[in-house]
């Protein structure tokens, strides 16, 4: 196993800005939301990287001591919690959700500072600097989504349209398998294609992730928590590799010519 910095085109770079900015913008939501649920419970934890209209809407309503007010916070909350995860939704195909999701938080940011100004409370300081970086990885979602927008489409390289191998490379002896892989082990598959003959399996078995070709395991890594790495073989004189970029995509290249992504869900 090796550790890899992949080399990206710039649609491939902007690919992944945008889902990192795409991933942000559901963890704010996410966590927005485990404030509200945490202060109706009775908590007074508050986590940062969210957003502060929604939660002070509820807790401002339920301080009013009468039941009709905390419905009105609670919403308030609602419908921008709605509203950011439709922005989270849709801005899969169109970065103008983005937008929307970046005008919204700037509202909260300003409505949070003067929150804070109100009160006389300097100690919100580190809420400010989250709700900076969450506007920054927005910003960054909208620069690589118009980016998006105006490069040409990419198409994988087909394996038949691979270059053929070098004189060098051909007389490079084949990868010999770590073993026969184990097809009742429960797996989840990262990638999984045919590529010059060969049936191509990327997948993860427990903290392990394995390169298995033609039902062989030919390289593996193990490690708790993914990170950037490839793994490699090389069949017919071919190499293979697969691998995880670390942002957001598993890829198989063969000699080198990107044959597939797959983005990753977790």
């Amino acid at each position: 196993m090796q550790t890899k910095t992949v080399n990206l085109s710039p649609g491939q770079k902007a690919r992944q800005k945008y889902a990192v900015a795409r991933n942000n913008l559901l963890l704010m939501l996410i966590l927005t939301v485990v404030n509200i649920v945490l202060y109706l419970c009775g908590s007074q934890t508050m986590m940062l990287f969210s957003a502060t209209i929604p939660y002070f809407a509820v807790v401002l309503g339920s301080a009013g001591g009468y039941t009709m007010y905390l419905v009105i916070g609670l919403g308030i909350a609602a419908v921008l919690v709605i509203s950011y995860l439709l922005c989270w939704i849709f801005s899969k195909k169109h970065y103008g959700w983005m937008i929307a999701a970046l005008v919204l938080f700037i509202i909260d940011t300003v409505a949070m500072v003067g929150l804070y100004l109100l009160a006389e409370d300097i100690s919100g300081v580190l809420d400010v600097l989250f709700h900076i970086w969450v506007l920054y990885d927005l910003v960054i979602g909208v620069h690589y989504g118009s980016m998006l927008k105006k490069l040409p489409a990419e198409e994988p390289v087909l394996p038949e349209e691979a270059e053929e191998i070098s004189e060098a490379e051909a007389a490079l002896e084949d990868s010999r398998p770590l073993r026969r892989a184990d097809t009742e082990v429960k797996a989840r598959i990262l990638l999984e294609a045919d590529a010059m003959g060969h049936h191509v399996v990327y997948r993860r078995v427990k903290r392990t992730n394995e390169l298995v070709i033609d039902g062989y395991v030919y390289d593996e890594v193990e490690m708790l928590l993914e990170r950037e790495h490839a793994l490699t073989a090389r069949i017919d004189g071919y190499p293979f590799e697969v691998g995880f970029d670390g942002v957001a995509y598993s890829y198989l290249e063969v000699n080198h010519a990107l044959v597939e992504r797959k983005r990753r869900l977790w």
